[in-house]
């Protein structure tokens, strides 16, 4: 079909062009760059934005004769066109905003008891530090940044609505879950059975961590506040149901750990993956991690900073999982539109998937060296803390996903008292007092990944099932990689993006996307 192949001539120039200009922008935190990056989002605009050709696409998905991947393109391509078909000068607002936004995000660092500071020097007081005041303040430095950005990220809110209503979505949230084959109300649906799934483990859990941080930092239950929590959003709880894992990858290398896990599991791709990533912080450099397929030809790449510690051990595990994932792709039958996932969150919930050796005792003594006996006893206490991070992450997932949308319902409204009655309603976080700052535009997903939550979330429940399949059919991710690394690749990587999401789930896990694995996963057991 001529309209195929000319779309293609164009994204293996154009997409790859953009994608290389937003590792640069990245990389560099060079305004030069980032003007870069902005011409060539710019560029994507303008073609998707052709009215006639969208017109031309809706026409051929009428023809009855098409095959299952011809209509299939089609329909992807469709929603690419559809997204793009607000007034350019809109789109063009939107990238310029967008670009400026991520540049801040990129080369802003706090201050903390005098000098600047990385959000992982930050972060590691968070962990490891038991003097409330010490905490509060490098909490407090974690959220200044927030100020800085909340009038350009309502604006944004502003444009991305004004885009969204031109096209005839109720607002941009609405619009990013539709053009992403997703149904806001089914996934209205889905955060309340997860809130209700989870009610009562998250409640005990907590209970028991609270109970554990009022002796840790020698203050009273009812004195606990959010910088007590050691994560800055409360994504995940400090260790204190297990003995604390830094020490276990302090002295190290940590990329050869996860490059070698992925050897052993038999993807040997993962050393050329690691010699086109860029791994560790540097002045200017965004200071988040993503995995990125550049031009979906085998030009796949990770962008870490990374510390040996065990939050980037796990992290590592997490953007490399992405990275097999994007590269097992079949790139030999498949055209290249149909050469990425058939939706964001199954690529999540692999990565998320992949997390899962550090706390499995197989690992721990085959890759750290820690004899059986002392694997066979740590491992559990491992899992019950990951088990109340998984617990703390889905909460948090469902207070970032409601509070977007109503930040897109409403964005003049009080959305620095939105964010904590979320906080205190989902996760059980109070507010401080007195305090009255735009903490929410702290999380760099509001701005740069917005409405992406979701992901995460249904990408638990994926994970869960995946986990669930392993372990019923193949004895485990790790125990069984002789043949778990070649059932991924066959049945998840390579079909790409051939069959609609929900299908290709229930051929993957064996049922429909659900919560009841998720739900068998997080029961809490009283912590000693």
């Amino acid at each position: 079909m001529r309209l195929l192949a000319d779309e293609e001539t164009w994204a293996r120039r154009e997409l790859t062009r953009a994608s290389r200009a937003w590792w640069t922008a990245s990389l560099s935190g060079r305004r030069g760059d980032y003007r870069r990056m902005e011409a060539a989002d710019r560029a994507v605009n303008r073609h998707y934005s052709r009215h006639s050709v969208l017109g031309r696409v809706q026409k051929l998905l009428e023809a009855s004769e098409l095959d299952p991947l011809t209509r299939r393109r089609l329909e992807r391509l469709a929603l690419a066109y559809r997204a793009k078909q607000a007034p350019i000068q809109v789109l063009d607002r939107i990238t310029r905003a967008e670009a400026a936004v991520q540049q801040t995000y990129s080369t802003f660092r706090a201050e903390f008891e005098g000098r600047s500071c990385s959000d992982n020097e930050l972060e590691d007081v968070l962990r490891g530090s038991v003097d409330s005041s010490r905490v509060q303040a490098a909490w407090e430095a974690r959220k200044q940044i927030g100020p800085v950005v909340a009038d350009d990220l309502r604006e944004l809110a502003r444009l991305r609505n004004e885009a969204a209503r031109s096209i005839g979505y109720v607002d941009h949230w609405h619009a990013s879950l539709l053009l992403d084959e997703l149904d806001p109300e089914t996934l209205l649906t889905t955060l309340d059975q997860v809130e209700v799934a989870t009610r009562r483990s998250f409640r005990a859990m907590k209970g028991d961590l609270d109970r554990l941080l009022a002796r840790r930092f020698k203050v009273g239950q009812r004195q606990l506040r959010p910088w007590h929590y050691a994560d800055p959003f409360f994504q995940e709880t400090p260790e204190v149901f297990a003995p604390p894992a830094d020490p276990l990858y302090a002295e190290r290398d940590v990329v050869e750990l996860a490059a070698e896990s992925y050897r052993q599991l038999g993807f040997a791709s993962i050393d050329a993956i690691l010699q086109r990533s860029d791994l560790y912080p540097r002045e200017g450099k965004n200071q988040h991690a993503y995995a990125v397929d550049i031009d979906r030809e085998g030009d796949v790449r990770t962008f870490l900073n990374v510390e040996p510690n065990a939050r980037w051990m796990g992290t590592l595990l997490h953007e490399l999982g992405h990275t097999i994932y994007q590269d097992g792709i079949d790139r030999t039958e498949l055209p290249f539109d149909l050469r990425d996932d058939p939706q964001g969150f199954l690529n999540e919930g692999f990565a998320m998937f992949c997390e899962q050796p550090t706390h499995n005792p197989v690992w721990l003594h085959e890759m750290l060296g820690l004899p059986t006996s002392e694997a066979d006893t740590l491992a559990p206490r491992l899992v019950a803390q990951e088990t109340a991070s998984l617990l703390a992450f889905v909460r948090w997932c469902l207070t970032i996903v409601h509070f977007e949308r109503q930040f897109y319902a409403d964005p003049e409204q009080d959305l620095n008292r939105l964010w904590w009655d979320l906080e205190e309603r989902f996760q059980g976080i109070p507010r401080p007092e007195r305090r009255d700052a735009p903490d929410w535009a702290a999380k760099i997903h509001v701005a740069t990944a917005p409405v992406y939550y979701q992901k995460y979330l249904l990408g638990r429940l994926f994970s869960a099932q995946l986990t669930r399949k392993m372990d019923t059919d193949l004895g485990g991710w790790w125990q069984g990689r002789s043949r778990s690394g070649e059932y991924v690749r066959r049945e998840l990587f390579m079909p790409g993006a051939r069959y609609p999401w929900a299908e290709l789930v229930e051929r993957v896990t064996g049922a429909p996307l659900g919560v009841e694995a998720l739900a068998a996963t997080v029961q809490w057991t009283r912590a000693k």
